[in-house]
């Protein structure tokens, strides 16, 4: 008798362990919104100037200049989000691993002060369960870069370590 209970014991453990190393954690989750992307920098600059010369049109001309910026960057970060997706759930995962689930909700770029041909990104992101916003602000890169391949997300999540306070 004590034979068969020590068998029995023996093998309720092992399959106990063995269940137990095969249970998944459920990954981390990136909702599936594109965030709102958005250029800030020589259009806006330009746009007093323009005003001088254009009158009241020169500012919206020096706004659409950012804006087609801004689309330029969106169009790059929206085709190689496939290939970086990945990158930016580990990046999240493992700065805020309570968190079950998260969305970007805005990428501001804005042009460095000392170098119109570089921007740098404040990307807003949104935590769940716990529902709270963080905000990062990356290191600046080459405008025509950012425009034209994957760049963008690559300074993105370098910037995960980087919070600073969120402006809206």
């Amino acid at each position: 008798m004590k034979l068969f209970f020590s068998k029995a014991i023996w093998l309720s453990l092992c399959v106990l362990m063995v269940s137990g190393c095969s249970i998944s954690l459920k990954p981390l989750q990136m909702d599936s919104a594109f965030p709102k992307v958005s250029y800030v920098g020589r259009g806006a600059a330009a746009g007093p100037m323009l005003m001088g010369a254009m009158g009241p049109m020169g500012i919206a001309v020096g706004m659409a200049i950012d804006e087609g910026i801004g689309k330029d960057i969106k169009s790059a970060l929206s085709g190689s989000l496939v290939q970086n997706q990945a990158v930016v759930v580990e990046s999240v995962a493992a700065n805020y691993p309570d968190a079950h689930r998260f969305a970007l909700r805005k990428i501001e770029f804005k042009a460095d002060t000392s170098n119109d041909d570089l921007a740098y990104a404040i990307t807003f992101l949104s935590l769940y369960p716990s529902n709270t916003t963080k905000c990062f602000k990356s290191e600046s890169a080459p405008l025509d870069e950012l425009k034209a391949s994957d760049i963008g997300w690559k300074i993105i999540t370098n910037s995960m370590t980087k919070e600073v306070a969120c402006q809206d």
